[in-house]
């Protein structure tokens, strides 16, 4: 399945004239030598719209960062833009080149976690960092290294598994099965899978099957094998494309062999919606998530409302396209900022350490008090995730807790 998303293809060449050189932000009033951000991404993925949302996301608070007189004592933030075409070997390739840049602090990822986690111990052995405002996979900030150079505002795989393992046994289910890509991102799933339900008394894994990531052309077969097996609710593992081919399938059988599907948030990085039509409806699909701006914390979470239901054309914020990646990547540019000027330096190692000594800094998504230490670069914690679903007119809104 191979779907251009409306606008898409204006993204993409977008994206790629910016990548050509530096990307100044617009309506920058801070003067001097720029202080380089790096932002590598999927942008020739034709259904993602998480890479927009992320990019967004950066653009937003580069603007207001720039407008307020930029950092280390007047120097505005550039945006430098290269495309890894989800393959981790082109990963590798940018973030090389990136580390080889002069002012440049690090660098921002996307949602696929192959790709990320190849880049880790280039990271690693660079005098750069890595920011990560989507990818899930454990071992991208849990890498063992030290010093570790990568810094998280995103969910990892084992709460994102916690949070649609309590879905699934709260809708009654007791014998569950997942699916998964035969990627790395699958790998972590399915190992956070096997640790959570091993220690759980409610729900036993009845199994776990594998997918060609990126070449799937049906996922019958693998939901079968576990429906046989006993199988009353699903994990699912994938992103957009398979999670589209999951549900057109499921929507053809009878209701009664149809199971409640909890679905990590890569499908939430395109327009599913768009792609399954009113097959969606017919199933019981949550996907975990992060933020929503249904209930905006704070009169900032408001204003970037505002921004981005205008920007993306939306006049509902509850139709802002991936807007986990939004606010992450928002937010967690404001603390990189604020480390660059505790810092005083472009180095990374100094920012580095500036990161894991924050002070308390009231965000979009949550406060953080602080964001990071030395000992924990993961900037949410597990109970703030969530489970969301999809509506008949595709919006992406809450599932209330059952807890609440």
């Amino acid at each position: 399945m191979n779907i251009a998303l409306p606008g898409r293809r204006r993204f993409i060449q977008s994206a790629l004239a910016c990548g050509a050189a530096l990307a100044a932000p617009r309506g920058v009033t801070a003067g001097g030598a720029p202080v380089l951000i790096g932002f590598d991404a999927e942008l020739r993925d034709s259904t993602s719209t998480s890479d927009e949302a992320i990019r967004a996301g950066l653009d937003f608070a580069i603007a207001d960062i720039n407008r307020a007189g930029g950092v280390l004592g007047g120097r505005p933030i550039e945006l430098v833009v290269r495309d890894n075409r989800t393959v981790p070997a082109r990963g590798v390739d940018n973030a090389r080149e990136f580390a080889g840049m002069k002012d440049m602090v690090g660098f921002f990822v996307g949602k696929f976690s192959p790709v990320a986690l190849e880049q880790v111990p280039v990271v690693n052995r660079s005098n750069i960092l890595m920011f990560d405002p989507w990818a899930a996979a454990d071992a991208i900030v849990d890498n063992g290294a030290t010093p570790n150079n990568v810094f998280r505002l995103s969910l990892n795989d084992t709460w994102a598994i916690r949070a649609m393992a309590r879905h699934l046994a709260a809708k009654g289910a007791r014998r569950v099965g997942i699916i998964v890509p035969n990627s790395a991102w699958g790998r972590s799933c399915a190992s956070a899978a096997k640790k959570l339900i091993d220690r759980s008394t409610d729900l036993a894994l009845l199994g776990v099957e594998w997918y060609n990531w990126g070449g799937a052309k049906s996922l019958m077969e693998q939901y079968v094998a576990l429906r046989r097996l006993g199988m009353d609710g699903l994990m699912m593992v994938c992103n957009e494309r398979e999670g589209a081919l999951l549900v057109n399938e499921l929507a053809a059988i009878p209701a009664g062999e149809r199971v409640p599907i909890a679905n990590h948030w890569g499908v939430s990085g395109g327009d599913l919606p768009r792609m399954t039509g009113q097959a969606l409806d017919l199933l019981d699909f949550a996907v975990v998530q992060t933020f929503s701006f249904e209930t905006p914390r704070n009169a900032q979470s408001r204003a970037l409302a505002q921004r981005a239901a205008a920007h993306f054309g939306r006049s509902d914020p509850a139709r802002i396209p991936s807007v986990v990646g939004l606010a992450h990547a928002f937010d967690l540019m404001q603390l990189v900022a604020w480390a660059i000027n505790m810092a005083g330096s472009t180095d990374a190692a100094t920012v580095r350490k500036a990161l894991e000594n924050l002070p308390p800094i009231d965000g979009v998504v949550r406060r953080y008090a602080p964001a990071f230490t030395a000992t924990r670069h993961e900037a949410l914690v597990a109970d703030e995730l969530f489970m969301s679903r999809y509506t008949a007119d595709g919006r992406l809104l809450r599932v209330p807790s059952k807890r609440a």
